[in-house]
This record gives C-alpha cells, structure tokens and sequence, in this order.
C-alpha cells in the first residue's frame, strides 16, 4: 500500500475522535502550498450539533484561518465518504480537490441508496473527487468503535 501522510494524519484524528466517544472520522485541509490549515474530526456530542461532522468543522476552520469562504486551491482529505450535507459543504466551499478513504453504504453521498450523486461528473465540476483509500484500517477503527459501543451501551444513540 502506498503511504500518504495526509491520510494518516486524518486517520490520527479519527482515532482521537473514537477516544473521546465520538464517531471516528478526521479531515485535513491543505492549500495550494501543501501547509495544512485544519485538522479536525467529528465533534457532534461534544458541541451536542448534529452538524459538527469532521469536515465542516474542518472547512469552517480553514475558512477562519484564510478569512475567505473558498477554498478553491485547496484539498481536503477524510477518512469516511463524506454524507450529503458534507459534500454540500464541500461543494459549497469550493474546495479543488476531495480524497476520502472509507466508501459509507449507509451514509455516503456516493455509494449510500440515499445518494444523489451517481452522475458525478455532471453535478460535481469544480471539484476532483477521490475514494478507496486506506479502507482496511479505517474499517478497523470503524468496526472497533462501534464493537466497543455495542458491549458496553453508553447511553448514545450512533
């Protein structure tokens, strides 16, 4: 397997997520530059908003730190396949490019039934798009969390 240290560093955050019992996804942005401007997971037990997916948080920072609502140079990569409300944001903010490690059957904007996406190249333009990477061990870390959620019911719904 080929190693890419983006990924990993997402992968990282996930697993810091997973520890602070939030579902475990991380996402990095980079600009043009290659100098990351945010790194965040999903915090949506932590700030209790349902909307506080690592992605959007990761895009609301980005745009925080360039003071400017496109990120058209920049990349971001994810560890799951962003929902349909991630990829409206990512869409939103312009991001150039998308790479994303787990595919998300239940959720995904691309592979989940609930997807409107099929035809990506026609509805997404701006933005490069791409999946497939890293899967075993994000799946790992997935299937660990969710074990470990089933064994001992915390009180949260997932």
């Amino acid at each position: 397997m080929i190693k890419d240290e983006n990924m990993e560093l997402a992968i990282k955050e996930a697993r810091k997520a997973a520890q602070r019992n939030e579902i475990p996804v991380g996402a990095i942005i980079k600009d043009a530059s290659g100098k990351i401007i945010a790194i965040e997971s999903n915090k949506t037990r932590e700030l209790c908003d349902s909307t506080a997916h690592a992605e959007i948080n990761a895009i609301r920072m980005a745009s925080q730190a360039r003071r400017d609502i496109y990120l058209s140079d920049c990349t971001m990569y994810v560890t799951l396949e962003p929902c349909l409300m991630c990829i409206g944001a990512i869409l939103n903010s312009r991001l150039k490019k998308l790479i994303y490690g787990l595919q998300s059957p239940k959720y995904g904007a691309f592979s989940s039934g609930l997807s409107t996406y099929k035809n990506t190249e026609i509805l997404i333009r701006n933005t490069e798009i791409y999946g497939g990477f890293y899967q075993t061990e994000i799946s790992r870390i997935m299937r660990e969390f969710f074990e470990n959620k089933r064994r001992g019911f915390d009180g949260h719904r997932y």
